[in-house]
């Protein structure tokens, strides 16, 4: 087999940023390479310096970053020693980009088009006629229908799976040697971050294009990788093929990140293995192995020597002292692994309790007209049926659009239901109105996805959490201090960091007191809206554990809304699979995901990344085909018709029902037997 030959060439590379606290050492001293063709996933927790790294590459980094040492060599050509005028016929042209949030690299004053063709136009130099012949190819090279009508539209005229479609085709437009990918699917369904996930590795087999690919979605990594880095505190800790790091991990870290993460052999932890501790402040010398302070297996050494990068295998290299990690070391992570683990079984609560929540028959319906448009009605939640019982999680699932969200905020009754009844405790709350509808707000609390967003910057932690006890009045001063303190601790916090401000603390503790606050005024269900999708694997077993710990402490039930399947299946009782504002199929969550019976459900399911390289490589995924409908101009018949495999022509003009599937299940499918 002919050896590939080496493309790019990073060595010792270290960034600083100048800060008025003090330098921070974001990179620091890193070095690896990359073949022609190679696909190499980075992955670390945030602040581990992973976009820093990239950023670094292509001398992109905001001011007050700078690259002090190193070099970074492209085909032999250091890029930190060209002038900024060389550099841009490298940037869009040898190397192309997709970054996490296309909305914030595309021009939303230009079409599509326009885009495409100044960029060939710069770097190929291009004439225009057959540089909009080349961008109409690429948009249908990339998946995207109809591609002479879109290449026509401004950016926010398209979905956000089709908006990283133009930035891959964008990345792709100018023949590039390396397209270097930083969080490209952070923010979208698992449909469409399967279908870019495919896109791009079946780019690299055909083009020959290399890929830097940086995520924190292991999962992902899985899938797409051939190599992997592992980055901590601004250094690569581990380095191999992915079959190597997935299967026989050398670092502590690698080994904590892998075990953070639902099991992908259909068994089930009762808690997720968190990492304990928080990554070291970078504005400070660093003595002995950077992961001392968090890792089990530390040794009084680890405290005063600092491992460098050593060969485990050929292709595999780890930077750790105690050989094995934590998986031969003084304690072993997997240690009480019979305990950790159970089969799945039938669901804790008792058949004869009542339903805490019951939905029936719900829809919201939005009209919208415009001076230049008709009147169109956007059926966002178009009759729903849902029961939830006391100290239950109810997992809910879809793609965006399918009226998720639009459920939550009819459930806090922040929206006004079109129809239908929402029962709580067996009251119907859905036309309440004055003293009662602020008597039931209490009952029914939301998490929020970004707490940032949600919280009051100029005030304390303190005073966010007493805020719902302030407002209500409830209790004297003394008593409301007392119970902020015990919903501070209850997440897993000291009162030390009541007197804080949000900006400083980190994303898990926000989302610890976003919890806190939804819990002061003792709410018999809480409302979790993609609580988890923005945090780091290790974050999110944090997380994921304190809402299961308050479920089984204070009874309290969940409705618990995510597009990351692994984590709904660990965390919920029973399943809703919504579509278009209709649900699709319900059941308890092990039957749903082991046998799946509505075809969306299978299709998600298929597209959901396994952490496991051996189970990917071995999968047939049939990504599902074509765009999510229009909620304001639903297909006739079966609202999956239109991409459903095996559709017919039934499905087309009749609607199903949710009907029985035996046992606690219910499917809307002709088919489902």
């Amino acid at each position: 087999m002919e050896k590939q030959e080496t493309l790019l060439a990073v060595k010792d590379l270290h960034t600083h940023f100048e800060t008025e606290r003090g330098r921070v050492q974001a990179v620091n001293g890193v070095s690896f390479e990359l073949k022609r063709g190679e696909r190499l996933a980075v992955v670390g927790e945030s602040g581990s310096g992973k976009s820093a790294m990239a950023m670094s590459l292509l001398q992109l980094l905001s001011y007050p970053g700078k690259v002090v040492a190193g070099s970074v060599k492209l085909e032999g050509h250091d890029l930190l020693q060209m002038s900024e005028r060389q550099l841009n016929e490298v940037r869009g042209g040898a190397i192309g980009t997709v970054f996490q949030d296309p909305m914030t690299s595309l021009d939303p004053v230009m079409t599509v088009e326009d885009q495409l063709v100044y960029t060939m136009r710069r770097h190929m130099k291009m004439d225009r006629k057959p540089a909009t012949q080349r961008a109409v190819e690429l948009l249908g090279m990339v998946g995207i229908p109809d591609p002479e009508v879109r290449v026509k539209n401004y950016p926010y005229e398209l979905s956000g799976g089709m908006r990283q479609r133009v930035l891959i085709a964008m990345a792709l437009s100018c023949n590039p040697k390396l397209i270097l990918a930083d969080e490209p699917t952070t923010a979208l369904d698992v449909t469409i971050q399967a279908q870019i996930i495919g896109l791009l590795k079946d780019l690299s087999v055909k083009t020959g294009c290399a890929m830097l690919f940086i995520t924190h979605d292991l999962g992902l990594v899985a899938r797409f990788a051939q190599k992997v880095a592992v980055m901590y505190a601004g250094k690569i800790v581990e380095y191999g093929t992915v079959q190597e790091i997935f299967a026989n991990p050398q670092h502590p870290y690698t080994q904590s990140l892998l075990n953070t993460i639902p099991r992908a052999d259909g068994l089930k932890r009762k808690r997720l293995l968190q990492i304990e501790g928080f990554p070291p402040d970078m504005r400070l010398p660093i003595q002995g192995c950077s992961f001392k302070d968090r890792c089990p297996a530390a040794t009084a050494l680890c405290g005063k020597e600092t491992p460098a990068l050593t060969s485990r295998s050929d292709t595999h290299s780890a930077a750790c002292l105690v050989e094995g990690g934590m998986m031969k070391g003084a304690v072993s992570v997997l240690q009480d692994e019979e305990a950790c683990i159970t089969v799945e079984h039938a669901p804790r609560i008792p058949k004869s309790a009542e339903p805490v929540l019951e939905i029936k028959s719900l829809k919201k319906h939005f009209e919208t007209s415009s001076f230049f448009k008709k009147k169109r009605v956007v059926r966002a939640v178009d009759g729903i049926d849902i029961s939830l019982l006391p100290g239950e999680t109810l997992g809910v699932v879809g793609e965006s659009g399918c009226g998720k969200s639009t459920m939550a905020r009819l459930l806090l009754r922040l929206e006004e239901p079109s129809d239908g009844n929402i029962f709580v405790d067996g009251v119907d709350i859905a036309h309440l109105k004055g003293d009662e509808l602020y008597a039931y707000r209490s009952k029914v609390q939301m998490v929020f996805q970004d707490p940032y967003s949600s919280f009051n910057p100029k005030i304390t932690i303190r005073q966010i959490i007493g805020e719902p006890l302030n407002v209500r009045k409830i209790g004297t001063a003394e008593e409301r201090e007392k119970r902020i303190c015990e919903l501070i601790l209850t997440v897993g916090l000291d009162t030390a960091y009541l007197d804080r401000y949000p900006g400083q603390l980190s994303g898990g503790q926000r989302q610890r007191i976003g919890i806190a606050r939804a819990l002061a005024l003792s709410p018999s269900i809480i409302v979790a809206d993609e609580p988890t999708s923005a945090l780091d694997v290790s974050v999110r077993a944090q997380v994921i554990n304190l809402l299961v710990d308050l479920r089984e402490k204070l009874g309290i039930s969940i409705v618990f809304i995510s597009h990351d399947l692994s984590v709904v299946r660990h965390i919920s009782d029973n399943i809703v699979v919504m579509y278009l504002g209709k649900v699709v199929e319900f059941g308890p969550a092990a039957e749903v995901f082991s046998k799946p019976k509505h075809p969306y459900t299978k299709a998600l399911l298929l597209a959901a990344p396994l952490p496991d390289p051996g189970l990917e490589e071995n999968r047939e995924i049939e990504l599902l085909k074509g765009e999510l409908p229009s909620p304001a101009n639903p297909p006739k018949g079966c609202r999956f018709s239109t991409r459903c495999p095996i559709a017919a022509d039934r499905c087309r003009e009749e609607l199903p029902e949710l009907d029985p599937a035996g046992g606690s299940r219910k499917v809307a499918c002709f088919f489902a037997s």
